[in-house]
């Protein structure tokens, strides 16, 4: 079309005219600049929420069965074999509940989770201490949190008293359960939660403190996650007295807080491609001014105002296009090689990977795209309106 060639000869044009030449390269740097940073910014993102659910399935549960209206689950047995049957891998029934812990000497205390575990599966010891206290014959144990055991000032080896949520009727009345713990082992907090307050007893010390009746208070299944949700119809429908929750209906918060995460960033972020979009107003007005003269001749000469409003657009478009494409080249490359090299390392002993991961989504580079030149197009329309509507009498007196 004619349209695009006279633009392309604008634009080439332009080189000559040191100022216009350099509002257009700014144009382009900045949409460049924007682009790259967006891209690069939402691959990091991407790559550490990645990284966080890939922990989350890992370390929590496809599945987890709850009681309804109950605390502990009555058809325990029946529910764990149909889940095998199901295809669940393993299948393990918990004794779980909120308690308050407290350190007696310092008479300081708070509130609690307890979890039950099989002896031989113990939670593993927190990375910075490899200790184990070993108890005296009979001595009953717990394993801490580090981070609850600090907040009540005890260590490993101390005696920590746990208090049931329930009481025990006696002569002068009912007085709250407690028992008195000895130390085992300090544990990490759960993958989802950076200081956890949680307390691990072995199962049948669990039942009695709760006072379940030998009946766990929920179960955990794991298995294959892509079939989590059709494990849960079956157990849903055959059970209706047990509530059923997959690995994304557990951790549903988290997810919805990530992706507001990522959705802010991306707003954020996209000023940046919006400011450099109105430089291109500046830098097509230029133009604008400087080929005056050549637009009233294009009317004379039997040029329309949508062919001239054609011409001007294109001009932007081909500056905004140019630095988008820029931009998609510098901020995938640098993603990709940092991730691909590992060039951002991260100290092992406060996280739980070794480098900033980076992961390039199709549909964010695909986003950032359409927005970058969107938004080109947009500060692009006005000046080239503009133009369209000069009145060519008078631009020709211009020459």
């Amino acid at each position: 079309m004619i349209e695009s060639h006279i633009a392309r000869r604008y634009l080439w044009a332009s080189r000559k005219q040191a100022h216009t030449a350099f509002l257009s390269i700014i144009s382009m740097l900045g949409l460049a600049l924007g682009v790259a940073v967006l891209l690069f910014s939402l691959a990091l993102l991407t790559g550490l929420q990645m990284r966080i659910k890939g922990n989350l399935i890992a370390s929590s549960p496809q599945i987890l069965v709850e009681p309804i209206g109950k605390n502990t689950i009555d058809d325990a047995d029946a529910l764990m074999a149909a889940a095998k049957r199901a295809g669940m891998t393993t299948v393990r029934p918990l004794v779980t509940g909120i308690g308050w812990g407290a350190n007696e000497e310092e008479k300081r205390g708070r509130p609690m989770r307890l979890r039950s575990y099989v002896r031989g599966a113990e939670p593993p010891n927190d990375s910075l201490s490899r200790r184990v206290w070993k108890p005296q014959e009979g001595e009953p144990t717990i394993l801490l949190t580090r981070d609850f055991a600090a907040a009540l000032g005890l260590d490993l080896g101390d005696t920590v008293t746990v208090v049931a949520p329930r009481t025990r009727l006696t002569p002068f009345g009912p007085v709250p359960v407690y028992r008195r713990y000895r130390i085992a082992r300090l544990v990490s907090s759960a993958a989802s939660e950076e200081r956890g307050a949680d307390g691990y007893m072995e199962t049948s010390e669990a039942e009695s403190f709760f006072n379940t009746g030998g009946k766990p208070t929920s179960i955990e299944m794991f298995g294959n996650a892509e079939r989590a949700e059709e494990v849960q119809a079956a157990l849903t429908q055959r059970f209706p007295n047990v509530l059923v929750k997959t690995w994304k209906e557990i951790n549903r918060p988290l997810f919805l807080a990530l992706r507001l995460e990522k959705i802010v960033m991306f707003a954020t972020i996209s000023l940046i491609i919006f400011v450099a979009a109105l430089n291109l107003i500046s830098s097509l007005s230029m133009l604008i001014v400087e080929k005056r003269p050549q637009v009233g001749v294009l009317r004379t000469l039997g040029a329309t105002e949508k062919s001239i409003l054609s011409i001007f657009m294109q001009v932007g478009l081909l500056i905004g296009i140019t630095g988008t494409l820029l931009g998609n080249v510098l901020g995938i490359g640098v993603a990709y090689a940092a991730n691909r090299w590992h060039l951002i390392p991260l100290p092992s002993e406060f996280y739980f990977f070794r480098y900033l991961p980076f992961t390039l989504d199709p549909g964010d580079v695909i986003g950032v795209n359409v927005v970058a030149v969107c938004l080109s197009v947009i500060a692009t329309w006005y000046p080239a309106h503009v133009a369209s509507r000069l009145d060519p009498i008078t631009a020709i007196r211009e020459e």
